[in-house]
């Protein structure tokens, strides 16, 4: 017998799912200061970080000798870049779609950059899963956004 759903539970479990996709927001920006941690105590590991990130470490590294002044301009930009996404995340809970659209392209763009700009061929694969994973994971929930909307026309809410 086949199971009839309440808008209200329909309803919730498309919010909760669009909500826990959108949270890659979140992690890309968390994982990003990890990443950065682990550049200043191993370098040159960078595997988390975004690849925006270890392109502008690799051209201030050439310019900036200072290693504590380089380690206080790479945190900062991390800051910078791990905010950004993290102003997308809190954007995204209220369904702001213009902030998943750029939080997906930016994102995109830093896979983009990945595949052009190969640092270190041993955390390509991980990195580029990674990636993936997170695309997946906001494409997702950009679906069930939709599908929120779906549910509402279905119970004309």
């Amino acid at each position: 017998m086949k199971k009839t759903y309440t808008y209200s539970e329909l309803h919730n479990q498309a919010v909760t799912s669009y909500h826990k996709m959108m949270m890659s927001f979140l992690f890309i920006g968390i994982l990003n200061v990890i990443g950065a941690i682990m550049g200043v105590l191993k370098n040159p590991t960078y595997f988390p970080s975004l690849v925006s990130n270890v392109l502008l470490f690799h051209l201030l590294s050439n310019y900036i000798t200072n290693i504590i002044l380089r380690t206080l301009v790479n945190g900062a930009i991390s800051m910078v870049f791990s905010a950004i996404f993290l102003v997308i995340w809190v954007l995204t809970k209220n369904g702001n779609l213009k902030a998943i659209i750029i939080g997906l392209v930016l994102y995109f763009i830093d896979t983009i950059l990945l595949l052009i700009f190969q640092f270190d061929n041993n955390f390509l694969i991980p990195q580029l899963l990674l990636h993936i994973l997170m695309i997946v994971f906001i494409g997702v929930g950009i679906a069930n956004y939709y599908h929120i909307f779906a549910i509402e026309k279905k119970f004309k809410k």
